[in-house]
């Protein structure tokens, strides 16, 4: 094609595999291959980070449809629902989408539907920006061979493309030969960029990929929207202050009223669209461990549906937030509910004050069987409590491998193994806890293990920070003066 006029950066987004393993090449063209941290998501919610670069929690948007709060209908997404800017806006950039969510009304953009993403892409390589949402392949489970077919139809539309043009994949991991990949990272993003080898140490969140589009497309990344500092992006970073965003609003919507409608309508479509959104902001704002979002969502998802997993994120939120009148009241519904599951067993653990009586009680649960894997690291801190130091350890061990283990968890672990003498154990437990936020006990932890581990520079490093907050902090002011 004519590279007078190429497409500046290409955007596929697709919440099921779209090509296999890791190649290090694709079209000619070196990839590179970053896990992200992110919950199940559907194809909407990941379209929408791709572009915003904040998590649904911010922009608000989950599915492809939704339930208007004023007529009750289910609608498709549009430009008006979206709380947070994407990075064409205020822009002169011509963007055309395929399948993309939450647009109708936006003006810059040129949007098509169809099954033939591919083969209509082609028609629109004069844009300045293309989108490309597959929603359909997350819904279904592909064969290793169907992956590959797949593959070869995303390769054959890459060939197309200006060896100029940026392209971003945001896709599910699969193993090398195109089958499922059983990993806690169910997300990946693939980069062509130019020719360049890039390995990443740690797991960034999805927001981050979604702020890269800033600046494969040339503009800043505004305020509120966390800069990536990927070394292959550094040719594309700005030197300008960074703008405030352009257009972002509030939750106008009143949930509870709307919640409320549709609950006594009994409109089971409306009731489980608007649940899949909860759900959904639920799981982000655990992983976030954002306890008051967890809260608010879990207690709407009570309304609309009353399942053990709704009960139990609000009684987690809770415990968390140290809001012990609202924890009763909780753990009291959940008793008159389902008075006979583990989870119950576990919240009535928190207001037994009995010590023997909730040893006994603790006993009795095999965490192993439990369904709902974020009761486990609650379990496994209040066996500790208890002095059931080994069930504690092996609960929130579990915790961390099923990928549901939070702050709290981690940090009562390496505070285990810490004392245990335990310490390269300590501190792969907390992994990133105490590092710059969070409690300051948690934070002293990690210093006594870096001391311990002879960790001179990364300890002084962290006492300097802990005597930011607490200028009088003893173990702190041992390492300086050190």
């Amino acid at each position: 094609m004519n590279d007078e006029h190429y497409t500046k950066l290409v955007i596929i987004v697709s919440d099921g595999p779209l090509f296999a393993g890791t190649p290090i090449t694709l079209v000619g063209r070196s990839a590179i291959h970053i896990p992200v941290a992110s919950p199940p998501l559907r194809a909407a919610a990941l379209a929408t980070t791709a572009v915003t670069g904040v998590s649904p929690l911010v922009h608000g948007i989950v599915t492809k449809n939704t339930v208007d709060d004023k007529t009750l209908q289910i609608r498709e997404t549009q430009r008006s629902d979206r709380r947070f800017q994407t990075f064409w806006d205020d822009t002169d950039l011509n963007v055309k989408l395929i399948n993309w969510v939450a647009t109708l009304g936006d003006p810059q953009v040129t949007k098509y539907t169809t099954t033939e993403e591919f083969e209509k892409a082609k028609e629109c390589l004069d844009a300045d920006i293309l989108g490309i949402l597959l929603p359909r392949i997350g819904r279904e489970s592909p064969t290793s061979s169907q992956v590959q077919e797949d593959q070869h139809k995303l390769e054959s539309f890459l060939n197309a493309l200006s060896p100029n043009t940026h392209v971003l994949l945001l896709h599910r991991r699969t193993n090398e030969d195109g089958s499922k990949l059983e990993s806690l990272r169910v997300f990946g993003a693939t980069f062509l960029v130019n020719d360049y080898s890039f390995e990443s140490n740690t797991i960034p969140h999805l927001e981050l990929v979604g702020a890269a589009t800033y600046l494969l497309a040339g503009l800043p990344c505004p305020a509120g929207v966390k800069q990536p500092e990927w070394p292959f992006l550094q040719e594309f970073k700005l030197e300008i202050e960074r703008p405030f965003p352009a257009h972002s609003s509030s939750d106008e919507t009143d949930w509870n009223e709307l919640i409320k409608k549709l609950v006594d309508s009994k409109d089971s479509q409306g009731i489980t669209l608007i649940s899949q959104r909860f759900i959904t902001m639920t799981s982000v704002a655990f992983k976030k461990e954002l306890w008051e979002e967890v809260e608010f969502n879990s207690y709407c998802l009570i309304q609309l549906q009353g399942k053990p997993f709704e009960f139990w994120m609000l009684i987690l939120a809770l415990e968390q937030l140290g809001k012990v009148d609202l924890l009763q009241s909780a753990i009291d519904t959940i008793e008159k509910q389902y008075p006979d599951i583990f989870i119950t067993s576990i919240a009535k653990c928190l207001l037994q004050f009995d010590p023997d009586k909730r040893q006994e009680a603790l006993k009795k649960i095999d965490i192993t069987k439990v369904g709902i894997y974020h009761a486990i690291g609650l379990y496994g801190r209040l066996c500790l409590k208890a002095g059931l130091i080994e069930l504690g350890k092996d609960a929130l061990e579990l915790a961390i491998r099923r990928g549901v283990a939070i702050s709290a968890d981690r940090a009562q672990l390496a505070k285990q193994y810490y004392e245990a003498k335990q310490y390269e154990k300590a501190l792969h437990s907390l992994r990133s806890v105490g590092v710059s936020k969070g409690e300051l006990t948690w934070q002293v932890l990690r210093l006594k293990i870096l001391v311990a581990l002879n960790l001179t520079e990364e300890a002084k490093q962290m006492a300097q920070h802990i005597l930011e907050q607490e200028p009088t902090q003893e173990d702190a002011l041992s390492v300086i003066g050190s």
